[in-house]
């Protein structure tokens, strides 16, 4: 058995404050917080009140104390700390999406962490006993032929946001508030867990046609529209997007997060709670067999998936990077750097299907 790790989290941002609250309630040892705003370090101190404070992220890697790096800041600084904290012998947690291009994605794939050294990236998704079971049955429905996968992340916002400053790029040039924090709109936001799921229950892409829509004046897709074609010959139909609806959507709330796989024997569905708030709603799963007739859908209890996923890399980082049987749910869905660069190298060619005018492109993908 391996030391329990220290964290050191990185990025005390909304998402920074939900993985501390997830740290603290599983018991886990905050050690050190790095932020440069006084503000953003504040805030976090009533989740991590007796961990040390540093401004510079490198003076966090610095800290022997700490073993665990949690990267929690904007999407464009993932790839240049996770480099750093590998280097720095630490083990990794990293919020998704891991890099920002197929060239940052396919340099993180050549990463060669040390025995031992565990790196894992946020795709919580994986998590909820809804998605373990849908993946644990899949076979059941025989050969996948199409798939419907959707993020509608609607409800949360007002009708401003079809007129939002956070949206537009301002007059000198200077990208929208949107494409500095997530270097892109909502393909990144909310559809790269959504394609993580696609390729845990699918398998990798093989290519992909793409549309984007925004606002006159917008430099982030708030609409995406893909035709996928997988390597295991599945056609998926994906939608990523921050539509205006209030009362859409499984919950009645206008959120949708939706994955339905229809396949020779039977068809499998899977449905997704509010990202920030999944201990309030249950994931949600359910299988169709033809050969039956009828639904089976088990009763998913609420769970913090968020804390799930921490506490599968810290019994990762417990075990030396091993990995428990299958059966154990606690580590065996965990993303790596592989599954992160796939995510990252298919969200790529996405944009680049759309700027080609819908034409389609066959998606890099690093070494299996």
């Amino acid at each position: 058995m391996y030391p329990t790790p220290v964290f050191g989290l990185i990025g005390t941002g909304h998402i920074g404050r939900i993985h501390l609250k997830a740290l603290q309630t599983a018991g886990l040892t905050i050690g050190a917080i790095a932020d440069p705003s006084a503000d953003a370090l504040a805030a976090a101190t009533r989740f991590a009140p007796n961990a040390r404070q540093y401004s510079d992220y490198k003076e966090l890697l610095a800290d022997p104390d700490v073993t665990a790096v949690n990267i929690c800041t904007i999407n464009s600084l993932h790839f240049p700390i996770l480099k750093a904290a590998v280097a720095a012998g630490k083990h990794v947690f990293c919020e998704k999406t891991m890099t920002v291009s197929t060239a940052e994605a396919l340099e993180a794939a050549s990463l060669r962490p040390a025995p031992g050294q565990v790196v894992q990236i946020g795709y919580m998704k994986r998590c909820f006993p809804a998605s373990v079971w849908a993946r644990e049955n899949m076979e059941r429905i025989g050969y996948p032929i199409t798939a419907t996968v959707r993020s509608f992340q609607g409800g949360l916002v007002s009708d401003k946001i079809f007129d939002s400053p956070d949206w537009r790029p301002a007059a000198d040039g200077t990208p929208s508030r949107t494409r500095r924090f997530a270097s892109g709109g909502m393909l990144n936001m909310a559809g790269s867990h959504m394609l993580d799921m696609t390729a845990w229950l699918l398998g990798d892409p093989a290519s992909v046609t793409c549309r984007t829509w925004a606002p006159t004046g917008y430099d982030a897709d708030l609409h995406t529209h893909g035709l996928f074609l997988m390597k295991g010959g599945t056609i998926v139909h994906f939608e990523a997007a921050l539509p205006h609806f209030s009362k859409t959507g499984e919950y009645g709330n206008g959120w949708e997060e939706v994955i339905q796989i229809n396949g020779t024997l039977g068809r499998m569905e899977i449905v997704y709670p509010l990202w920030d708030r999944p201990a309030d709603f249950s994931a949600r799963a359910r299988i169709y067999i033809e050969a039956d007739k009828a639904w089976e859908q088990p009763d998913f209890p609420h769970a913090d998936a968020f804390m799930l996923e921490l506490e599968a890399f810290a019994a990762a980082c417990n075990s030396g990077g091993a990995e428990p049987a299958p059966t154990e749910l606690i580590s065996w869905q965990r993303p790596g750097i592989r599954e992160g660069a796939v995510v990252d190298c298919w969200i790529d060619t996405c944009y680049a299907s759309a700027a080609a005018g819908g034409k389609t492109l066959d998606v890099p993908l690093p070494p299996a």
